[in-house]
């Protein structure tokens, strides 16, 4: 599924996903019933849907009048549900005939859903318990003539419906709720201005390659932004923000599933790869070119400088770490916009 930017996109794709199994069911269950002269009525229903589904399936791909596409839907899936519901109340159940709902109880489910598609929370949850009225009343009118078998159906029938219009309508707080729950814990490891990790996620990712670390050689790379204090002295804070974005962008892109990158605070950012320190050297000389060439919004260009160094195995994440920061301390001292290797 590509990336759905609105609800509009992601409606549309769900519609797509239910019309095209259902374009599939009727299709099958005209092909089957053809030559059975009872299931005439019904071919004629599925014939009318398998025509609109199609046509809707037609407008949706050329993403045109959604919205017509939504009421005919609502207005024809509404007609059949009741009327094969009144069918099988007045034309089964009335004179004890054996059938009843049949496939009608499996398509409920769809059914509600597609009326909280269309119509929202509120007002699908409205017009569901007005359809069940419509099917309460129906039911009411027959009760006195049902057997006791058929009364133990309709009463199940009239539970689930109910529970289905709940649980649909109550899902809504439950997705919201998991929602939530992955933006919490992705700002939580998560730079909420680089979009980067962050100081907490960057920790667990040394704690583990440290302790996970046997033959795969680790590398750090500790760099930050020369001379950044004076992007925000003189274009201000706002531009100082939009280099670090920009900086952490242009890193993304050149980094491959073998690093992990983050920022470590201010203008400092760390790099763990899964390479030799050899490697993790010629990345950092790569990277700081790619910076240096970069011509940044406003600020314009900009240069990094790099300490990077390799795991000893043995040793803990803060000597790890202090080795690294050496190194660009002394990136810093001899002139900057370099690489060391400690």
């Amino acid at each position: 599924m590509g990336k759905l930017g609105s609800l509009q996109d992601f409606k549309r794709t769900v519609y797509l996903s239910m019309i095209i199994p259902s374009l599939l069911a009727m299709i099958s269950y005209n092909f089957f019933v053809f030559n059975h002269p009872g299931h005439r009525k019904y071919i004629v229903l599925t014939g009318i849907l398998t025509c609109w589904f199609t046509i809707s399936l037609i407008l949706l791909y050329q993403k045109k009048l959604m919205r017509l596409v939504e009421y005919g839907t609502l207005i024809i899936i509404t007609a059949m549900h009741i009327g094969t519901v009144y069918d099988g109340f007045f034309n089964y159940i009335a004179i004890d005939k054996a059938g009843a709902f049949g496939v009608t109880v499996m398509w409920v489910p769809a059914v509600i859903l597609s009326f909280f598609l269309i119509l929202g929370a509120r007002r699908g949850l409205v017009f569901s318990l007005s359809v069940f009225l419509v099917i309460f009343v129906m039911g009411l009118v027959n009760f006195p003539e049902m057997s006791e078998d058929y009364l133990i159906s309709v009463i199940q029938f009239y539970v689930a419906y109910l529970f289905y219009i709940l649980i649909i309508y109550f899902s809504r707080f439950l997705i919201k709720l998991f929602a939530d729950f992955e933006d919490m814990k992705e700002n939580a490891f998560t730079d909420a201005l680089t979009g980067t990790a962050n100081r907490h996620q960057i920790d667990i990712w040394l704690e583990e390659n440290v302790l996970e670390t046997t033959e795969v050689p680790v590398s750090l790379l500790f760099f930050d932004i020369d001379y950044f204090k004076a992007v925000n002295d003189t274009y201000g804070h706002k531009v100082g923000d939009s280099v670090l974005k920009e900086l952490a962008g242009l890193v993304k892109q050149n980094l491959t599933p073998n690093e992990q990158f983050g920022r470590w605070g201010g203008e400092e950012f760390i790099i763990i790869s899964s390479q030799s320190g050899e490697n993790a050297l010629k990345l950092a000389e790569k990277l700081r070119l790619k910076i240096n060439q970069h011509p940044f919004k406003t600020a314009g260009r900009q240069t990094v400088s790099f300490g990077v160094t390799e795991f000893r195995v043995g040793e803990s994440v803060d000597s790890l770490i202090s080795r690294a920061d050496r190194g660009l301390y002394q990136s810093k001292h001899e002139g900057r916009n370099r690489v060391t290797f400690i």
